[in-house]
């Protein structure tokens, strides 16, 4: 897909135009060693094509309702603790993902299907903040490692101190 990038600077106007990404070019140029693109590319074509964007009429298994939550530092910066907190709550009737912090604000309603002991989360509609989740597909993952959650996201950069395990970042889990 074209897209046109009209911008104007003073009286010239310049007008150009790129190509964007499809999501296998995406995928592959992830790197290897990426927890998040290891884990996406296991999700399956056909699996990625059933994800919609529209709530499912299936229930969220129980095991998944809760309030999930994580804090990414980066370190000092300017003598202040940056970072930012990721909360990710799941009712039966509705899922958001918020993430507030160091130049980090959004506010996300998502979707869910479950798929083993993952639970792919798909961006459903943006309520405030930055838009980028849009075009995360999927924009989380949470996987229950034996009681032992993990979340990946392409939200959290490699600029953050904490390095991703074997499933991703460690996330808390609590009851609502």
């Amino acid at each position: 897909m074209k897209r046109l990038i009209l911008s104007s600077a003073a009286s010239l106007i310049i007008l150009s135009s790129y190509r964007e990404k499809t999501e296998s070019q995406v995928a592959i140029q992830a790197p290897a060693s990426s927890v998040f693109a290891a884990s996406y590319t296991d999700i399956s074509a056909e699996q990625r094509s059933n994800q919609s964007a529209e709530p499912t009429d299936a229930a969220i298994p129980s095991t998944w309702v809760g309030k999930y939550s994580a804090y990414f530092t980066y370190g000092d910066i300017a003598g202040q603790n940056a970072g930012w907190e990721l909360d990710i709550k799941i009712t039966n009737s509705k899922i958001t993902a918020e993430g507030k912090g160091f130049q980090m604000a959004f506010l996300d309603e998502l979707s869910a299907k479950a798929i083993g002991s993952k639970l792919i989360l798909t961006h459903l509609k943006n309520v405030s903040g930055y838009r980028t989740g849009k075009s995360m597909i999927p924009e989380f993952i949470l996987i229950n490692d034996h009681g032992k959650f993990y979340v990946q996201s392409k939200w959290i950069d490699g600029d953050v101190k904490e390095k991703p395990e074997q499933f991703g970042y460690k996330i808390d889990k609590t009851t609502l």
